[in-house]
């Protein structure tokens, strides 16, 4: 009776410890989502901008390391949107500030993208990981240099940042400011031993490039100062040179050339300043680079490889228009067409589509080069070199060499095609076809051009590999006239 009595009474204790344990559970699950409410609620206010309401809730919540479906913590949405006091207060609770986001961001680097500097100083004086990276590598050092924000750049060094941290694509806080044209943070991070020539890791560019193409010369001149190499080479050996000339930014050019820059060299498909400039129009950069001792094509070996394509007119024309712009300053990518080329089941290269917008996604087997493209007017033929497979079998036939006065006669540009012909172009070079400067003049119809080089000494009667000369691809009667003569 005792032993059972005994028992009965052990049993009610263990059911009432259980009990009492569930009712905990529920009560602690009920809490934390409690406060999960209460702290979506806080950051939804700040998102909307209601932040002397938000400012008032925060102060009575505990748990301030609550965070979103995306891992983003109150602290991180106070650094987003400026919410200096906000973010004093979450501090003082005890917000963790080196929390990372679903991408790896975290407040710094919010604080540093949006340029937040009292939000900044606040995070840095309470102690973070200063050079924590995000999944792509990126610092909050990096996305202050990115934006300009000189101040917050000079802050985060002056508390340990290192400018030699290489984002997953290698590139570093000196090739951003670059790129992006701010020379007083490019000052700022030379003065703090940031490497002047380290090369992204997957085109092998550096920020001396990087700033050649929007041609920003004041940055150039300051890493030209620190002993930026103006001969360095990409992994398509393009150098500074040779993008600032395509892209027509004469002014940076002439200051390469007066470090020492070689007006010479070539990419690895051939192409040179020179070629890129006419290629593109830039009258004024072609005149410089002849002036400074640039070599126009004069030999057979010459010239810049390109790949020859059956294309629509409408199609070759849009693409032509959208190549070698200069990067959206809003993007971090291209804001274009894009090409993919192939090769159709016969052999022969042809356009398989064409893409429009930001970000275009390139697949894999996707190789990126150098590239141009002209659409002939009669003919519908299209000179390209934009995206190859990597596994495609590369027709020969197909492929051709063009120089410099050969895409300046192709562009229409008479002033390009006369200073060619007057710095040593030679007239009678052609492409594997046989085709030659005059006959892609004939065949787009520009009397001015067929006038200019039968002036300076083209043969009218020069014949390409199907024995045809430029009277025969001419079908303008002012063009036909001039060459009957």
């Amino acid at each position: 009776m005792i032993t059972g009595t005994l028992k009965s009474g052990e049993m009610r204790t263990i059911l009432l410890k259980a009990l009492f344990s569930i009712l905990l559970v529920l009560c602690v699950g009920e809490t934390r989502a409690q406060r999960g409410i209460e702290a979506e609620q806080i950051m939804y206010l700040m998102k909307i901008r209601d932040v002397n309401t938000a400012t008032l809730l925060v102060r009575n919540i505990d748990y301030v390391n609550y965070t979103d479906v995306y891992d983003r913590s109150m602290l991180m949405y106070s650094s987003v949107f400026g919410y200096t006091r906000m973010t004093r207060i979450l501090l003082r609770k005890g917000a963790d500030p080196d929390l990372q986001a679903f991408d790896g961001t975290t407040a710094a680097m919010y604080a540093a993208y949006n340029g937040y500097y009292r939000i900044i100083k606040l995070l840095l004086d309470r102690g973070i990981n200063i050079d924590l990276q995000a999944i792509d590598g990126l610092t909050a050092l990096m996305m202050a240099s990115q934006n300009g924000h000189a101040r917050i750049v000079e802050e985060l060094i002056g508390y340990g940042s290192n400018p030699n941290v290489q984002a997953i694509d290698g590139y570093t806080a000196l090739m951003l400011a670059s790129q992006f044209g701010f020379p007083e943070v490019v000052k700022i991070l030379l003065d703090n031993d940031a490497g002047v020539d380290i090369k992204d890791y997957n085109t092998q560019t550096t920020a001396l490039m990087q700033a050649s193409l929007g041609g920003y010369t004041g940055v150039a001149r300051l890493l030209l100062d620190r002993g930026a190499d103006p001969d360095l080479q990409n992994s398509e050996g393009a150098s500074a040179l040779v993008t600032a000339a395509m892209n027509g930014h004469t002014e940076f050019v002439k200051l390469l050339l007066d470090r020492g820059a070689d007006v010479n060299l070539r990419c690895n498909d051939g192409a040179s300043a020179l070629f890129l400039a006419s290629l593109n129009n830039h009258t004024e950069t072609v005149q410089l680079l002849l002036g400074r001792g640039a070599m126009p094509d004069s030999r057979e070996a010459d010239g810049t490889k390109a790949i020859i394509i059956n294309a629509r007119e409408e199609l070759a024309e849009a693409i032509r228009k959208t190549l070698y712009r200069e990067y959206n300053k809003d993007s971090d990518y291209y804001d274009h067409m894009t090409a993919m080329i192939t090769t159709s089941p016969d052999g022969n290269l042809e356009a398989v589509e064409v893409s429009a917008g930001k970000g275009p996604r390139i697949p894999d087997n996707l190789e990126k080069t150098t590239a141009f493209i002209r659409a002939a007017q009669s003919g519908n033929i299209a000179i390209v070199k934009l995206m190859l497979k990597k596994d495609a079998h590369i027709n020969l036939q197909k492929s051709a060499r063009f120089t410099d006065l050969m895409v300046a006669s192709l562009n229409g540009n008479a002033e390009i095609v006369r200073l060619l012909a007057e710095n040593g172009a030679r007239l009678d070079l052609t492409s594997n076809d046989g085709t030659s400067a005059l006959m892609l003049a004939s065949q787009n119809g520009n009397a001015e051009i067929v006038r200019l080089l039968l002036d300076k000494g083209a043969d009218p009667g020069q014949k390409d590999n199907k024995g045809k000369t430029a009277l025969d691809y001419a079908v303008n009667p002012v063009v036909r006239n001039l060459l009957a003569r």
